[in-house]
């Protein structure tokens, strides 16, 4: 990685951390450049606007959730467990996070998908990447094709409004409830 590419990364990853927090509109620039200790010119060498920023920060999100999906999912584990496992993990990271954080890029779809076509876009596209990883685990367990869609479509969206329920009472009380139902939603 070349020195100007870390610099970048290191400009991303403390902005990414400040927006996990305060969401898009909720972060400024100086926010940013004052997390990563750099004077706010330097931002502009290396991100073209705030939201340029944003969508290199939702691709790294995305890439790093992939890595772990895909860690999860493609085991060699029963795919019902491997859908389980990957939905428990997550369960975990909310509550290492005292539900304070959610998901990142659910809460930028909440707060920007109005706002901005090429976020809109560009969250599809990786939860749509997400939802199919979910999909092709399920038909690997033998599910067809038709109800491995609509399965994995209902899971994620379901697993993102357990999410964000669980930020709003910060309990653990909805992802319990939702991960007691996958069950019967694996069940074919």
């Amino acid at each position: 990685m070349s020195k100007r590419e870390a610099k970048k990364l290191e400009i991303l990853l403390s902005g990414l951390d400040v927006m996990k927090r305060k969401g898009y509109n909720g972060t400024s620039v100086k926010d940013i450049v004052d997390a990563a200790g750099v004077p706010k010119g330097s931002f502009y060498n290396y991100f073209e606007s705030k939201e340029g920023f944003a969508l290199d920060a939702i691709d790294y999100a995305a890439e790093k959730n992939f890595e772990s999906c895909d860690s999860v999912l493609r085991s060699q584990k029963p795919a019902g467990e491997r859908v389980t496992a990957f939905f428990a993990n997550g369960v975990l990271k909310a509550c290492e996070c005292d539900f304070k954080v959610g998901c990142f890029l659910g809460n930028m779809c909440q707060e920007m998908a109005d706002s901005s076509d090429l976020i809109r876009v560009r969250l599809k596209r990786v939860l749509d990447r997400q939802t199919e990883m979910i999909k092709t685990a399920l038909i690997e367990g033998g599910m067809v094709e038709s109800d491995a869609a609509v399965r994995a479509e209902f899971l994620f969206n379901s697993w993102e409004g357990a999410l964000m329920r669980a930020k709003s009472s910060q309990s653990r009380a909805p992802l319990d409830a939702f991960m007691a139902v996958i069950p019967s939603i694996l069940a074919h």
